[in-house]
């Protein structure tokens, strides 16, 4: 681990973290509404227009979440003074366009979906399940990062 250097600042804009833990609640909302139609796949079908509907909200709401993190730095301010998190944060950064064209592309697929469409409705399910475990997967890491961030600044177990 890096000497503890007391120039690091790590810094929280009040205001941008009380617009990101609401960006937050609304996605995961989001996402618990989605995964309870596609527990009962069978049933799917029954509720086509609210899923089309969820999908293009979560959808939009994701493009807002990235667009919160990458036009209020929230990288670049939580990780001042910490270069060697920079590679990570930009690998992170990078992932924001594919996962966002990941779930464009299953919203727009259930656009042409119909009640009587159960194998597309299960594609797209599955679809979804993959977009999910790599979204979660990319929250994780970067919840890891800011922690490391704030550890390097606060000092661990102190």
């Amino acid at each position: 681990m890096p000497a503890m250097n007391s120039d690091i600042k790590f810094t929280i804009n009040a205001a941008f973290f009380q617009e990101i833990k609401e960006d937050h609640q609304h996605i995961n909302e989001l996402r618990d509404k989605l995964g309870a139609l596609m527990a009962e796949p069978a049933a799917l079908g029954n509720h086509c227009r609210r899923f089309k509907r969820l999908l293009a909200e979560f959808r939009d709401q994701l493009a807002f979440h990235f667009t919160l993190e990458e036009a209020y730095g929230y990288f670049e301010d939580a990780l001042e003074g910490t270069p060697w998190l920079h590679g990570r944060a930009g690998q992170l950064r990078s992932e924001h366009e594919a996962l966002y064209l990941q779930l464009s592309a299953i919203a727009e697929k259930a656009q042409d979906i119909s009640i009587d469409d159960s194998s597309l409705l299960e594609e797209i399910a599955a679809q979804y399940s993959s977009f999910c475990a790599a979204f979660h997967s990319h929250e994780k890491a970067e919840m890891k990062l800011i922690l490391e961030a704030m550890n390097q600044d606060f000092g661990e177990g102190e």
